[in-house]
């Protein structure tokens, strides 16, 4: 063996999932603010659409109530 080799490191183990003590948990919270940024972004479109269409509604409600009045 050369002076190299010695040197070179082996894996023992590999351990799956990950220690809630480690920085690795906060790999995850940037994904996790992004989801709820996205969240909340979908969700304010769909009250706008909403709001859009309620308002087709009752405009057209009031439009049918008012010829029948005549």
């Amino acid at each position: 063996m050369t002076q190299k080799d010695e040197n070179k490191g082996k894996i023992l183990r590999v351990k799956t999932g990950y220690n809630p003590n480690s920085s690795s948990v906060g790999s995850n919270i940037p994904a996790f603010l992004a989801f709820a940024a996205g969240a909340g972004a979908v969700s304010v479109i769909v009250v706008n659409i909403l709001s859009t269409i309620n308002s087709k509604i009752r405009g057209k409600k009031d439009s049918l109530n008012s010829k029948s009045d005549k």
